[in-house]
């Protein structure tokens, strides 16, 4: 990580540089749960697993500054362009621009990386967030008047084993987490009591522009007046405007109303009790229920947050699964694949399901969908 611009320092030197962004608004963090850890096998869809705990604390080599890489006040300027897991609030506020402001070791591993954002991001707690561990300052109200918490700084490390930040990465596959102290920026070693699990996503060297909604100096427009307001949308309270781009979030249910959840799709029952679907994607998203039930009886406890990409043959029989599931392997019972393969076979009938490579599956609280990522030649 010799490509951040920020050594290590007391913390006198730090508290001389100051934390506070040009903006104004200080350089901070999340909160309770640590990153994920480090993932041990070099495929992105693979979990991850703890990495041993060094036997002394390592000092990352001292930086030095690239000058062909884009800098900006603080440091290297980078981009969150998409997200493999995350809340659907975060998927509306992309791209996420910011700065590396500075290298900070943790118990586990030396090269967290202290990214401060451009502009505030804004997420709903998780159940039981304890929010007297942030600022009056930092809790604001969607439309809905439920609570949000902004933060201006997110913790990131490289996900996998071998992979580190670097000049010029595309799509670098990084745990992210929510800072919800700003004197982290201060801290000499990681406080996993000042950041929030957020999710994972990819990091890019440089910045995405920010359409329609923002300004030439990258700051939040106000909402427009009469747009609607979508089930997770923040108010103007907290100064976020979804990009003109972005689509339409109203298929996500409303946390406190399951009943409210989109009713499945139209289904005929054969007489041998199996169901047939209509269309590939009516297959897809059963394929995606069928693997979380399994899962869940796998465990023993119910999933709510699951992104799976599965891999099939031309005859549609699966041949790859891995992914995410509430942190952990999407492994399911054994049985589970003779179900999977089912559900699959219905495929064969349907036109232009014969040429199908490799789905995402999406599983987000009563909430499921799919995606299409490659097909056979």
């Amino acid at each position: 990580m010799g490509w951040l611009s920020r050594t290590f320092g007391s913390d006198a030197d730090h508290a001389a540089e100051g934390t506070a962004r040009a903006d104004g608004t200080p350089a901070g963090p999340p909160a309770q749960v640590p990153l994920a850890p480090v993932a041990e096998a070099e495929e992105p869809g693979v979990p991850a697993t703890p990495a041993p705990a060094p036997a002394a604390a390592t000092q990352p080599p001292a930086p030095t500054t690239d000058a062909s890489s884009p800098m900006g006040r603080y440091g290297p300027l980078v981009t969150v362009t998409r997200f493999d897991t995350a809340p659907p609030e975060l998927e509306w506020q992309l791209p996420l621009n910011g700065e590396l402001y500075r290298l900070i070791p943790g118990a586990d591993r030396p090269d967290y990386s202290l990214l401060v954002l451009d502009r505030p991001l804004h997420f709903y707690p998780r159940d039981g967030f304890d929010l007297s561990r942030v600022e009056a300052d930092q809790h604001v109200q969607d439309r809905k008047g439920r609570t949000m918490v902004r933060v201006h700084a997110l913790l990131l490390c490289a996900r996998f084993v071998g992979q580190q930040l670097h000049p010029g990465m595309t799509d670098l596959s990084v745990n992210l987490a929510y800072v919800i102290d700003n004197s982290l920026a201060r801290d000499a070693e990681v406080d996993f009591g000042k950041i929030e699990f957020a999710g994972i996503g990819f990091l890019s060297e440089g910045h995405t522009p920010v359409q329609g909604a923002q300004g030439a100096q990258g700051a939040s427009a106000p909402v427009a007046a009469g747009q609607p307001a979508d089930p997770g949308e923040p108010a103007p309270e907290a100064q976020l405007a979804e990009p003109t781009s972005a689509p339409e979030p109203a298929a996500v249910p409303e946390p406190a109303a399951a009943s409210e959840a989109p009713a499945p799709p139209a289904r005929d029952s054969t007489d041998d009790g199996a169901t047939t679907r209509h269309t590939p994607s009516d297959v897809l998203d059963e394929l995606a229920r069928t693997l979380r039930r399994g899962i869940e009886e796998q465990r023993g406890a119910p999933v709510h947050r699951m992104t799976a990409a599965i891999t099939v043959d031309p005859q549609l029989r699966l041949t790859g699964l891995s992914g995410n599931a509430d942190g952990q392997a999407p492994v399911p019972t054994a049985d589970t694949f003779g179900r999977m393969a089912e559900v699959l076979g219905q495929l064969a009938d349907l036109p232009g399901s014969e040429r199908i490579s490799a789905v995402t599956l999406r599983v987000d609280g009563d909430g499921v969908s799919h995606e299409v990522t490659d097909t056979h030649a």
